[in-house]
Order: structure tokens, then sequence, then C-alpha cells
């Protein structure tokens, strides 16, 4: 039965501390090198080694229109099912604004994924995502991610915010 009522946006605050990134690169990164001697013997992998593994994506903020065009760099840590999450935890990643420095983008975010979404998250990578929204806790320089997501599309109820994609460099 159809409606009468017209599909309106989200309110305002659906949109405070969110982000729209649109992807540009991304590459599945590893590193495998020899533990430093302080390194506390938990923290080495098979006794003696450094291993570390994420995907590092590339891509340029969309909205919010005051920082469109402006480049990001976000490395995801996949984690394993002993890391437990609970309302104190608060987070799944963290977010820095006017990063400065040579070869820094002014944004970075570090993320964390359960390594059972890893391997369909790549394939999704590889084919379909092209944007990512991420969403913090506060407007600080640095701050809390309380939720990312992927999408292949601008959802038609954002799209007056997200504006139109972005010109190739």
């Amino acid at each position: 039965m159809p409606s009468d009522t017209p599909h309106t946006g989200p309110a305002p605050s659906f949109f405070n501390g969110r982000f729209m990134v649109e992807i540009e690169e991304w590459n599945w990164g590893l590193y495998v090198g020899l533990s430093h001697p302080g390194t506390p013997r938990r923290y080495r992998f098979q006794g003696g080694l450094m291993y570390n593994r994420g995907i590092d994506l590339a891509g340029r903020i969309r909205a919010p229109a005051a920082h469109r065009g402006e480049a990001i760099t976000i490395w995801i840590s996949p984690f394993d099912q002993k890391v437990r999450f609970n309302a104190r935890s608060g987070d799944v990643g963290r977010f820095y604004r006017n990063r400065v420095g040579e070869g820094r983008s002014p944004f970075e975010a570090n993320l964390r994924l359960p390594q059972d979404a890893l391997s369909n998250s790549l394939i999704c990578l590889g084919s379909v995502w092209k944007l990512m929204d991420i969403w913090t806790a506060s407007d600080e320089p640095e701050t809390l991610v309380t939720a990312f997501c992927f999408s292949p599309t601008v959802h038609w109820n954002i799209a007056e915010w997200a504006g139109p994609a972005l010109e190739p460099r």
C-alpha cells in the first residue's frame, strides 16, 4: 500500500561526527621482522618475530563539505576472537584531524576489523566498495571511531549531504 508520507532525509544530528570517504586505492600490507629486544614476549610471534598485517587505504573526504576533497589515509587491522568489546571499550578505532608533517594526510584513521570479516572485505574492496563512512565521537583533533561501514554507492537519503562524486585527480 503506497504511503502519502514523503521520504525525507535523516535528522541533522545523524551527520554529527560523520565522514564519507571516496576510496581511491588500497593495499593489503604485510610486515614480518625480528622483534625488538624490549618487546614483551606475549607480543612476539613464534618467540621472536614481529608480525603485522592490515589494509592500507587512501582516499579523499567527500563529506562533510567543510573537508571535501581533503586526503585521508586509513589503516585497518584485523583482530581475532580473543579481543572483547563492551560499553567501556567505546570504540572501533581512532580518528586524527589536522595531521601535519611531510608525506602525511591531513586526516588519518586506524580502524579494527574482525578477522572473520577480512576475506569478504578484501573481495568487496577489490570489486564493489567505493565509499566508506566513518562516525567519530567528537570534533577533537584525536577522537574515537564509534562505527564505520563500506558501500558501493551513496544511499538516496544522504545524497544531498554527500554531494556529487569528486573529480578524479
